[in-house]
């Protein structure tokens, strides 16, 4: 092993570093406490209002982001589309109340087509245009949820006005007030048939407004502004008299690189009356136009008195240092080398396979403890060491064997693809030509013999097919043709098709299956319901009965099978959709089969997305179960099943 050298030894190292320590510490602390520390900590609280800025941001989006969500909702009711076709006053004003009141907004204008108002939640008139400017092509495409002015006419027009407009504070001589204000807008197409027949406009008054600074302020705990163009319209920042600072406006550095420039801007400023560690992101509308500022900041003063009390401890803190280091670093280096040095002796020979090497334990302390556990690990790994290339040696000749056994099965569903399919088919041709008289007058035991033949063939077939199938699965090549279909229509072509055996065992299918529809491959899906009542056929006595429902199931086709035959073993249930796998077809259960026909249809069911179990008792029947997922419409919700149209249809009964 090699030989450490003198100066790179630890044991050196640590008397090096005690004496650095012991020599420079007051000259090392005293920089940082005059530089490091106060730029580390200056940076750390900007970069924390740069965060915190991101979080007022995101519960200013998601405030609009819930408006929006509601105004989105209510565009595709049908009876919202209704009332705005129809312009019934009455019915406008009720669709405005109600989404003025789920939207927690200030007022909701209801548009025509070319965007006059046609009532709202605030004012019976209609006719006044004031929305039009944001009626361009993206609106009609995907409609706006933005951050606009609104113009002193609107807010009059609205009943707002006295509850918006701000005294200026600071701002030449004499009274002065601001007489717009700034909302979150939800504005959202409606069509009908493709036509747009108007419109739903939601807007919420940030004048004087506190919430949403108020709760930003709440998560960050830093102060929070909104700005209309330079003046404070909603914040939690106070002025001399402990108010907030309403109406006052921005300083002059902040106004030119924000307003002026449309840049974020982060560092110092004076706000109100004294300095903070602020950032002012612009505010722009629709357009791109910066309309005003999202600020979020905090008093320099704090930081700048923890600083000068961190000065003063770092300065005592060095002293103590200085004579702590020198003694432990002496009493520490022979106490610590010696093990170290065992350790690192073991710690070599293991890494060149000596796994037994074990390590003298000379201390109590935490590197005896080392010492322990590095030889009960050198024990422990000695003997797993041992077992992994015995096992290792195990799972190379299993992993040989059911390769080749793979190989062997997929040899042989290659034979019955190609070799079977085309033979079997033309034996099938020749029995029916001699079943039906083609070939020549055939008696009643020759045709029972050949009936037996056929049938047997079309179950050989069957299983050619359910092979075919699984080969397909295990390659990936199972491809979904999907399309809409009608669950109750493939339920009824199945019964046709297997009604002939439901007659044979004289049984009696009973069917509740709901008229629902959903996106799937029918032939598959219909395989899957065919393989599944043929199965309750052949295990279903004689002069039984057999239930096939199918019914809604939050948002999912839920369909059952159930059969009253022997049932299936409970150390059976997780195993019985494996490949091959077939119950004990003891006197339970007479019938045989191939073991595929559920593999295949789990295997199709997960292609759609759904889920497929089996619940047994035995002496009682088996149930079997398949969740499909339903796709009603675009979004994924009939309006019977939207909340807000729920409330809205409740509203309109009153």
């Amino acid at each position: 092993m090699k030989k450490v050298p003198l100066f790179k030894r630890f044991g050196t190292k640590l008397l090096i570093y005690a004496t650095i320590v012991a020599i420079i510490p007051i000259i090392l602390l005293s920089v940082i406490s005059n530089g490091t520390i106060s730029n580390t900590m200056q940076e750390h609280s900007q970069n924390k209002i740069n965060s915190d800025l991101k979080v007022a941001e995101n519960i200013l989006n998601n405030r609009l982001d819930e408006m929006d969500a509601v105004v989105y909702y209510s565009k595709n009711s049908n009876l919202t589309k209704s009332i705005i076709y129809d312009k019934d006053e009455k019915s406008i004003y009720e669709l405005a109340i109600s989404i003025k009141q789920s939207t927690n907004s200030d007022f909701v204008t209801i548009c025509d087509a070319n965007g006059n108002s046609i009532g709202g939640s605030n004012t019976n008139e209609s006719g006044y245009g004031d929305f039009k400017y944001l009626m361009d092509d993206n609106f009609k495409k995907d409609g706006h949820k933005c951050i606009e002015l609104i113009n002193e006419e609107i807010l009059k027009e609205q009943n707002v006005y006295n509850s918006s407009i701000i005294k200026l504070s600071g701002v030449g001589n004499g009274d002065r007030y601001l007489y717009k204000a700034m909302g979150l807008v939800s504005a959202q197409p409606v069509y009908k048939e493709g036509k747009l027949i108007g419109s739903i406009i939601a807007v919420d008054i940030l004048n004087k407004d506190n919430n949403l600074v108020d709760k930003a302020k709440e998560v960050s705990g830093e102060a929070t502004t909104i700005f209309l163009n330079d003046i404070r319209i909603s914040t939690n920042v106070k002025d001399s008299e402990d108010k907030r600072a309403i109406g006052t406006i921005v300083s002059e550095d902040v106004y030119k690189k924000t307003l002026l420039s449309g840049e974020t801007y982060y560092g110092k400023a004076f706000v109100v009356n004294e300095w903070y560690f602020t950032a002012y992101d612009p505010i722009k509308n629709f357009k791109g136009e910066v309309i005003g500022m999202l600020f979020v900041g905090t008093p320099v003063a704090p930081y700048e008195a923890l600083n000068s009390n961190i000065k003063v401890q770092t300065v005592v803190i060095a002293f103590l240092g200085l004579i702590i280091a020198m003694i432990v670093s002496i009493m520490l280096s022979k106490s610590i080398i010696r093990p170290m040095e065992n350790l690192k002796e073991a710690a070599q020979n293991f890494s060149e396979g000596r796994y037994g090497t074990k390590v003298p334990v000379d201390s109590l302390d935490e590197f005896g403890e080392l010492s322990k556990i590095f030889n009960k690990m050198s024990d422990e790994i000695s003997i797993s060491h041992t077992k992994l290339q015995k096992h290792a040696q195990e799972l190379s000749k299993s992993y040989d064997e059911l390769k080749e056994l793979d190989n062997l099965k997929s040899d042989l569903i290659a034979i019955a693809s190609h070799e079977l399919r085309t033979p079997l088919t033309s034996v099938k041709g020749y029995v029916e030509l001699v079943l039906d008289g083609t070939m020549g007058e055939v008696n009643e035991a020759q045709s029972k013999c050949l009936s037996i033949a056929n049938d047997n063939i079309d179950r050989l077939r069957r299983l050619i097919d359910s092979m075919l199938d699984l080969s397909k699965i295990e390659r990936g090549e199972l491809q979904m043709q999907k399309e809409l279909m009608n669950m109750k229509v493939a339920v009824d072509e199945v019964f046709e098709n297997l009604k002939p055996l439901f007659d044979e065992k004289n049984i009696r299918l009973v069917k509740d299956v709901q008229n629902l529809s959903l996106y799937g491959d029918k032939d598959r899906l219909m395989q899957v319901i065919t393989n599944l009542v043929e199965n309750a056929i052949k295990f279903n006595p004689t002069n039984g009965e057999i239930y096939l429902g199918a019914y809604e199931d939050e948002g999912n086709i839920h369909l059952i099978v159930q059969d009253h035959g022997a049932g299936i073993p409970e150390k059976d249930l997780e195993k019985i959709f494996d490949r091959f796998y077939q119950v004990d077809s003891s006197s339970k259960r007479p019938k045989g089969g191939s073991g595929l026909g559920l593999a295949v249809c789990k295997s199709i069911v997960e292609a759609h997305e759904g889920i497929i179990w089996v619940e047994s008792e035995l002496g009682k029947g088996s149930t079997f179960h398949v969740i499909l997922p339903i796709f009603s419409n675009t979004f994924g919700i009939d309006d019977e099943e939207n909340p807000f149209i729920n409330k809205l249809n409740k509203d309109k009964s009153e």
